[in-house]
Parts: structure tokens; sequence; C-alpha cells
């Protein structure tokens, strides 16, 4: 009994899923890119490409639209690829596992993106 209240407790305390972090962490992939402008008083432009090793379709850049958009993307990916069993918009908006999964893509992309 213990044990499942320990075991619980650590669940809901605990803000984001390890696993599912640190697989994105391993995947990603940033290049960086310059393109020359034809006037020399101006900077070159940069573009920041995000693509997961094995998974081209799922890559972005920063341009993005918004953060909703890419977090959407993103727990697509997770839950397409098998990574995670569930769809976000199956569970319920106050649901533990979809608010970890969320906190989760929230502070990977919060990283990345700095």
């Amino acid at each position: 009994m213990k044990e499942l209240i320990r075991h619980i407790l650590k669940e809901e305390t605990e803000d984001i899923d390890r696993n599912v972090f640190n697989f994105l962490i391993r995947r990603i992939k940033k290049e960086t890119k310059k393109f020359n402008t034809d006037y020399d008083v101006l900077e070159p432009f940069e573009l920041t490409e995000y693509t997961f090793e094995g998974l081209p379709e799922y890559g972005f850049n920063s341009f993005y639209n918004s953060k909703k958009d890419l977090e959407i993307k993103l727990c697509k990916m997770l839950y397409e690829i098998g990574v995670v069993d569930f769809w976000i918009y199956d569970l319920e908006p106050q649901d533990p596992k979809r608010i970890k999964l969320i906190k989760t893509v929230r502070q990977f992309l919060n990283n990345i993106l700095k």
C-alpha cells in the first residue's frame, strides 16, 4: 500500500515525462543556414532548421507559425510513431497524462528554441 502511494505521488509531482523528453532530445538535429543579401549594409539572413533523425517529415524551421502548432505537430509525431499510446484530443483537458505530455513538449521546445 505504501509503495502504491509513493508511486502515485511521484507521478503527480513529476512535471515532465523523462522518457519522451530524452527521446526528443536524442533525435533532434539543428542546422543553421545563412543566406547572403545583395546589400552590403545588411547582415546575412539566418534560417535554423530542426529535424528529427529518421523522421524528416516532422521537421520545422525558425519561422514556425506558433508554439501551439509545434506542440500539436510533436504530439502527433509521438503518437504516430508509438512513443505515446494516446492522442491528446482523445483525453479530457485536465487528464494527468495529457498535461504531462504537453508540459514535456513545451519544455523541449523552450530548450531548443532559445
